[in-house]
C-alpha cells in the first residue's frame, strides 16, 4: 500500500501544475540559508519555491498526462528527471518571479533551470534564459509610450522653435 503523505504530496503537485505556469530548476550545493532567502524573495513576486522529490513529480505529471496532451510531452521530453529538483510555481505575473530567479542564477552558480510550463508550452533550460531576459509588462509599455510621444515631441519642438528663437531676440532687442 502506497504511503498517504505520498500520495497528498503528489495531489498537491498535481493541483499546482494543472493550473498554473511553473518551472523545474536543479540545485547543487547550496546552503539552507540561501534556498531560503531565495523563497522569501520569490515570495515577495508571488511565486511559490518548494523543494520537491523527482519520482513524486514524475508520478503528479504522469497522472496528468493520462488526460491532457500537454504533460503528455512534457512526460516525454523530460522525464525521468535527474539531481535535485525544485519547482517554481507562478501565481501572478510569471515573469516578475522568472526574472527574480534568473537574477539569482548569475549570482549563484549552483542554481540552473531544467525546464518550464509556461502558457501551456513546454521550455527546455536555453528558452527559459531567455524567456527571463525579456523585458516586463510595465517596461514594454514605457517603451511603447515613449516611442508613439517621440515624434509628436519633435514634431512640435521643430514648429515651435523659430517661434521661440523670434521671441527670444524680440525680448533681447526690447532690453537694450
Amino acid at each position: 500500500m502506497a504511503n498517504l503523505q505520498k500520495k497528498s504530496i503528489v495531489d498537491s503537485l498535481i493541483e499546482a501544475i494543472k493550473t498554473a505556469n511553473f518551472a523545474l530548476i536543479t540545485f547543487e550545493k547550496t546552503t539552507h540559508g540561501s534556498l531560503e532567502k531565495l523563497r522569501r524573495d520569490l515570495k515577495k513576486q508571488d511565486t511559490s519555491f518548494k523543494v520537491i522529490k523527482n519520482v513524486l513529480f514524475e508520478k503528479a505529471v504522469n497522472k496528468l498526462s493520462q488526460s491532457e496532451k500537454a504533460f503528455r510531452n512534457i512526460s516525454t521530453k523530460v522525464l525521468p528527471l535527474a539531481n535535485k529538483s525544485a519547482i517554481l510555481v507562478f501565481k501572478g505575473e510569471w515573469l516578475d518571479g522568472l526574472k527574480k530567479y534568473y537574477s539569482t542564477i548569475k549570482e549563484d552558480e549552483n542554481f540552473s533551470f531544467k525546464f518550464g510550463y509556461i502558457d501551456k508550452e513546454l521550455y527546455q533550460k536555453d528558452d527559459m534564459m531567455r524567456l527571463a531576459n525579456l523585458p516586463g509588462r510595465d517596461e514594454l509599455i514605457a517603451k511603447i509610450i515613449g516611442s508613439l510621444k517621440n515624434p509628436m515631441t519633435r514634431t512640435t519642438r521643430a514648429l515651435t522653435y523659430n517661434m521661440q528663437k523670434f521671441v527670444y531676440i524680440l525680448s533681447q532687442k526690447a532690453q537694450q
